[in-house]
């Protein structure tokens, strides 16, 4: 049986896509590829806000950390930061190590990943 990778995306007022993962976040698996592609159609729509639940996540290589650091970029466009859920010690450590964590928001769960995207300033599109 090989690694696996199990993702859920739910919307929050359209804007916010909060990504629950569980399991590995490596290029090995096949769902990481479905993972990237699926981001680059969100933010193709607009959608910039990201919240990543790493709570059930058990391993994360440096693909997994390019992934986030391309998203950190392109919230950075925008004046906004990706929320990270992590109650995993081997996988903040990584975050730590590598200095994601400069460049992330930890919270420490969906709604005050939310609630930071709902009072930042600049945060919603106008037409919101």
């Amino acid at each position: 049986m090989g690694v696996k990778l199990n993702v859920k995306v739910t919307m929050v007022k359209d804007i916010i896509a909060v990504i629950k993962m569980s399991g590995e976040l490596t290029v090995f698996t096949e769902e990481f590829d479905l993972l990237y592609k699926e981001i680059l159609a969100y933010m193709k729509l607009g959608v910039y806000r990201f919240v990543l639940d790493f709570n059930d996540l058990n391993y994360l290589d440096s693909s997994g950390l390019g992934l986030i650091i391309r998203l950190a970029k392109n919230a950075a466009k925008h004046e906004l930061m990706v929320c990270v859920i992590c109650d995993q010690p081997q996988i903040r450590r990584i975050l730590d190590v590598s200095n994601v964590n400069k460049i992330i928001r930890f919270v420490r769960h969906k709604e005050e990943g939310v609630e930071y995207f709902l009072e930042k300033k600049g945060g919603l599109p106008k037409s919101f």
